[in-house]
């Protein structure tokens, strides 16, 4: 008689996965851990013995789950950039009328910027190095489309309402929302040393938001 071999050996092998619960939050707490060294000291002067005692894992964890340093750190700027993005998301700006989601979009970059320090200073740090890392970056496209696409179909729809004027470019709105966003936290430690003046504190805080706010008005809107 034939020997039939046990059933276990006929059933499919089980897959196994290749990323765990475990493995995306370590890899997500690396990438916190990389942000707020490399926000404080950049990409030369980071340490991955820093990162990794921060994170609470061997370094070797870095290589494991990212590859060499660089790779890393291009890994945690395309992790920062794409958490002020999904933040932009979930405002749903198509559905609100054009000026009410313009001013929503301004307060979440305003309140991301300072709730984020980090990342302002990491975009910060990254162009003190000339931006070299970013011009690397393979997704750099898809970020530009995510920060520009939403903003040119509101101003188109803001055109086409008479809300907005006419010609107006994404990337001049873009610019005016995050240097009144940015600069403030950028800036916070000198201006309070120098001038006194704590920008990150009340009542500078919601005046600077309305001095935003009014900006925009004032740049998009056709004349009364």
């Amino acid at each position: 008689m034939t020997h039939q071999p046990p059933l276990t050996s006929l059933a499919a092998p089980t897959p196994q996965p290749t990323d765990t619960d475990a493995d995306a939050e370590l890899r997500d707490t690396l990438l916190a851990a990389g942000l707020a060294e490399f926000a404080r000291y950049g990409l030369d002067g980071a340490r991955l013995e820093r990162i990794a005692e921060r994170a609470g894992c061997a370094k070797r964890m870095v290589y494991y789950y990212f590859g060499d340093k660089k790779a890393f750190y291009l890994a945690v700027l395309d992790d920062a950039y794409q958490g002020i993005r999904a933040s932009e998301e979930k405002l749903n700006l198509d559905a609100l009328e054009p000026r009410a989601a313009l001013h929503l979009l301004a307060r979440n970059s305003f309140h991301y910027h300072e709730a984020h320090a980090d990342f302002t200073r990491l975009v910060l740090v990254e162009n003190l190095q000339g931006g070299a890392m970013l011009q690397r970056m393979q997704e750099g496209d898809r970020l530009r489309q995510a920060a520009l696409a939403p903003l040119e179909r509101l101003l188109l729809r803001g055109a086409e309402t008479g809300a907005f004027r006419q010609g107006l470019k994404a990337e001049d709105v873009h610019y005016l929302i995050s240097a009144l966003s940015a600069f403030r936290v950028d800036h916070a430690e000198t201006w309070e040393k120098l001038l006194r003046i704590n920008l990150l504190s009340e009542p500078d805080r919601t005046r600077h938001l309305d001095l935003l706010l009014q900006t925009l008005d004032a740049f998009v809107c056709p004349p009364a």
